[in-house]
Order: C-alpha cells, then sequence, then structure tokens
C-alpha cells in the first residue's frame, strides 16, 4: 500500500506524497526526543517513567526508523551482483553511449574509445532482456561499425 501511495506505476516518486509523509515522521520523532527530555520532570515513580519512554521512543521514532528501513530495503542491492536497471534507464545508457560515440569520431584515441564504449553496451546487453537487448546489440554493433570505418580510412603506413 505504502508503494502505490508514494510511487507512481512506473515507479517514480510522487514528491507531493513523499515530502508530507518524511515531515510528519521527522515531525514525530523530534516531538519524541522532547518528550525524553521531560522525562526527570514527569513523575517519581519509575514505572511510568519507563512507559513514558516506551512510548516517547517506540511509538514517535518508530514511524521515521520504518519508513528509512523500508526505503534501504526496497532499494537495496549487493555490491557483488549487476545492478537492475528499469528499461528507460538503460535506454538512456544506450543514448549515452551512441552519442559519446558521435562525439569522440575527430580525437586522435577514438579507437580506444570507442572500444570502451562497444564493451559498455555489450555490457548493458548482457545484464537486460527483451527489446532492451536487442537496442544495446544495436548500438554495440553501430559502435564497432564506427570503428571499423575509422580503422579503414586510417592510412596505412
Amino acid at each position: 500500500m505504502l508503494s502505490r501511495f508514494l510511487y507512481d506505476p512506473s515507479g517514480r516518486v510522487r514528491v507531493r506524497r513523499m515530502i508530507p509523509v518524511v515531515g510528519v515522521c521527522l515531525a514525530f520523532a523530534i516531538f519524541g526526543s522532547f518528550l525524553l527530555v521531560l522525562t526527570p520532570m514527569l513523575s517519581e515513580h519509575e514505572g511510568v517513567r519507563t512507559l513514558w519512554v516506551l512510548f516517547s521512543i517506540f511509538l514517535l521514532k518508530f514511524p521515521l526508523i520504518a519508513l528509512l528501513s523500508w526505503f534501504i530495503l526496497r532499494h537495496f542491492e549487493w555490491p557483488v551482483k549487476p545492478p537492475k536497471w528499469s528499461d528507460p534507464e538503460a535506454r538512456e545508457i544506450l543514448a549515452y553511449l551512441l552519442a559519446e560515440a558521435d562525439r569522440v569520431q575527430g580525437r586522435p584515441d577514438a579507437a580506444a574509445r570507442l572500444a570502451y564504449l562497444q564493451r559498455e553496451a555489450w555490457n548493458v546487453a548482457d545484464r537486460v532482456g527483451g527489446d532492451v537487448k536487442i537496442d544495446a546489440v544495436d548500438v554495440a554493433v553501430r559502435i564497432d561499425g564506427m570503428a571499423a570505418r575509422r580503422r579503414a580510412r586510417r592510412p596505412a603506413r
């Protein structure tokens, strides 16, 4: 339910909903800290103080802790596993690689740069599937074609 409330169907954050939710959780946590400061003035009875502290910590600070934990676990990626890209992210990476390949054509170190960009395009192709995989293979082949044309134009020594 929280996912549907804070994120749209494509996975983008709904900022106008996210800010008030985080703000309310922060306000609860700050108010809980203020209540903890008032604990010594509350009563001489230890049971009442204990209940007061438990209320201040668990009921007022727990929403912020739970929300932050949920954010971390929702976007958690292990360092040794490859990243998970959505289709729009992968297409954005491919567009960047193609634009870079076009940009480096006239540079003296274009062959090395094109080889690197081609490896990156194959890397994207290895990590995605479906139509994006076809696009990634197409980008890698196009960059290879650019490198081949560059090698063909270079004069033989």
